[in-house]
């Protein structure tokens, strides 16, 4: 089948992009050499790799997590023989927490403190006097001393 030359270069894209992506992978992620994989040239491959793992960054999570699924059951054997055989109690009680934080039983990371403003149920005559107190021991002044003050300097 032939294409147009638009579609073709798409398709040649699209080819080296899962290559790119596959070898980037394989190799534990190193794009210039992935790229050079890919037929990229040395000189450029450094540079060329880097934005390839760039715009392509989505679909190689994607990617990695794909080919993890295959571990899983292996992962869960090894951790579970690690938690009834391990010989280290360092090793064992590491993996008690993994496998813990994966059955859901995480501990709680952060707190949340919620402070409640109550100052819509005080009285005027409780707001006057916290007032009072937060002038006395700023100024040494009551509200009575300020209104006056304030009275003296607009006449």
């Amino acid at each position: 089948r032939t294409f147009p030359k638009k579609e073709e270069k798409l398709l040649i894209q699209q080819e080296r992009d899962s290559a790119f992506i596959r070898e980037f992978i394989d190799n534990g992620g190193n794009a210039t050499q992935a790229a050079k994989q890919v037929g990229v040239s040395a000189s450029s491959a450094s540079t060329i790799g880097h934005r390839l793992k760039m715009r392509l960054l989505t679909d190689i999570e994607e990617e990695q997590k794909n080919s993890l699924k295959g571990y899983a059951v292996t992962a869960l054997h090894h951790l579970r023989h690690l938690v009834e055989n391990a010989s280290s109690e360092a090793v064992r009680l590491g993996a008690i927490k993994d496998v813990l934080d994966r059955a859901g039983c995480k501990p709680i990371d952060r707190q949340q403190v919620e402070q409640i403003n109550s100052i819509g149920y005080v009285s005027d005559e409780e707001l006057r006097a916290e007032l009072d107190l937060l002038l006395k021991d700023k100024y040494g002044l009551t509200q009575e001393t300020m209104e006056r003050f304030v009275k003296k300097q607009q006449h």
